[in-house]
């Protein structure tokens, strides 16, 4: 559909700078202008080659809020086409609104085109994803406080808490500064960053490091803290997180059937990294609603769900329902026979419900909890070798939630020894040694790993205190305060060693 021009002031994005990042109804504003009031050096000259000889073109740099108003103000009273042309994306740190408060004032109409900011202009540059399954699936834009102050709470190291990705504007001028509060909110020092100087201009440039040295790299380029945007986040170690489940084959969503895998002896797609047969409860209708979107992920899912439902809506085929009164006797059947029960329901249900059937965390199977409308998936037990953690990020995908995990190696982006052993199909020959591995693992302990070489690069090759051996020779006391080990009896070693078998 054709667009036309109204007689209407307005507000555009002219995009991070290159001149064909600007969008086609940016550049046919541009093209109709009488009057364009753009923002001074962060507007691409070459942008405003595409306005007509006759127009007049204001450099907002020098002049105040109410100079731009009445400049648009009396162009537009004079039926003059009027265009006001921020960088980026006007929505962000554009100061449009108090301008349209003073138009709405004088009952002048304006429109509002989007741009490309220039946040996803330096993720472009960085060729990066800012998120990323099992790293952050939140972005935080924000700025320092400087001139301008940010609200309370608002402020970096709150933000950092968080360990989201951060995209931070106008904040290159003090990175020192800014480093230090983000490492007080929270960040490893260890945390990548990279500064991107202009992004998508033709003297774009890009500085990478991690929060602990990116301060001398910049001083070390000779960079001049002006018009960078920084961007913070495990995202940027593309050797971290998992994938998408969106072009898994086999996940399914309303576009696209999942393709056939087996698993182990059964016909079960494969969910994200767990393994297995899984068993759905709910009891309340809008747990059965959110329980369906599940099953339809599952190829072996199993619904249980009270008797009073049979009539409704659900799916009688894949459910099996219950008597009023007899959800415990259905769970001690259950307990056993499925890897996997999630629960649409409160946790403390859950939890009264199975504490008389939890037995080893070596055996015992996965349980997640998710409240009923699917905003939360919590792995409440066998996290790592039952594979909880795995199956409440699954959860969580495909319901659109939060996955909940409060392993302290997940907690610190580690992948736990046992986890890693339950993902591979391996069994823990001496589940005793599993909490003091980790707790090595977790402390930074030099720990040698005597397992198949692609599987340390595929978990541990970016751990500098984990080394992987090819024999058993290579297990020195002295060199090492642990070991893992696959399909070898060690026996002659005085430091603790978790025994894999496969």
């Amino acid at each position: 559909m054709v667009r036309k021009i109204k007689n209407n002031v307005i507000f555009a994005g002219a995009g991070p700078g290159a001149p064909d990042l600007i969008t086609l109804r940016c550049l046919k504003a541009i093209q109709h202008a009488d009057l364009i009031v753009y923002a001074g050096s962060l507007v691409n000259p070459e942008i405003l080659k595409h306005a007509k000889s006759s127009c007049k073109i204001v450099d907002s740099a020098t002049i105040s809020l109410l100079e731009i108003v009445k400049l648009m103000k009396d162009a537009f009273f004079q039926g003059k086409k009027v265009l006001r042309l921020h960088t980026g994306d006007p929505a962000i740190y554009g100061a449009i609104a108090e301008q349209m408060t003073e138009l709405d004032k004088l009952k002048i109409p304006y429109e509002v085109i989007p741009g490309v900011s220039s946040v996803f202009a330096s993720a472009a540059a960085l060729k990066t994803e800012l998120t990323a399954p099992g790293v952050s699936q939140t972005v935080i834009l924000t700025r320092q406080s400087g001139r301008t102050p940010v609200p309370h709470g608002q402020e970096i190291a709150n933000l950092a808490k968080h360990g989201a990705t951060m995209a931070i504007f106008l904040s290159s001028g003090d990175v020192k500064s800014l480093t230090g509060e983000l490492i007080r909110g929270g960040y490893s020092p260890e945390t990548p960053a990279s500064v991107v100087y202009r992004a998508s201009w033709k003297e774009e440039k890009i500085t990478r490091g991690t929060l602990a040295d990116i301060d001398d790299k910049l001083e070390a380029s000779g960079f001049i803290g002006r018009q960078a945007m920084i961007i913070v986040g495990d995202v940027l170690d593309r050797k971290k997180g998992g994938k998408s489940l969106l072009y898994d084959a086999g996940f399914t969503h309303g576009y696209r059937k999942a393709a056939e895998e087996r698993i182990g002896e059964s016909e079960n797609r494969r969910i994200g990294d767990f393994k297995g047969k899984i068993a759905v409860y709910a009891i309340t209708a809008e747990g059965l609603s959110t329980a369906q979107k599940l099953l339809s992920c599952m190829k072996h899912g199993l619904l249980f769900a009270p008797e009073r439902f049979k009539n409704s809506s659900v799916k009688n085929s894949g459910t099996e329902f219950f008597k009023e009164g007899e959800f415990d006797e259905a769970l001690r059947r259950t307990w056993s026979k499925f890897d996997g029960h999630i629960f649409l329901m409160a946790t403390g249900i859950v939890v009264r419900k199975i504490s008389k059937l939890v037995g080893s965390k070596t055996t015992d199977p996965a349980v997640v909890v998710c409240d009923q409308r699917g905003n939360y998936a919590i792995s409440l037990l066998s996290g790592h070798i039952g594979g909880a953690n795995r199956l409440a990020k699954f959860a969580a995908e495909v319901l659109g939630g939060q996955a909940v995990v409060t392993t302290a190696t997940d907690v610190q982006n580690l992948m736990a020894f046992d986890e890693m052993a339950s993902i591979e199909g391996w069994k823990v020959a001496n589940p005793e040694m599993i909490k003091v591995l980790n707790s090595m693992l977790l402390e930074g302990k030099k720990i040698g790993l005597l397992i198949p070489k692609d599987i340390f690069k595929k978990y541990y090759s970016s751990k500098k205190n984990l080394s992987h051996i090819s024999k058993a020779t290579g297990l020195k006391t002295s060199r090492f305060h642990g070991a893992v080990v696959l399909n070898m009896n060690i026996k002659s070693t005085s430091m603790p060693v978790l025994k894999l078998s496969s």
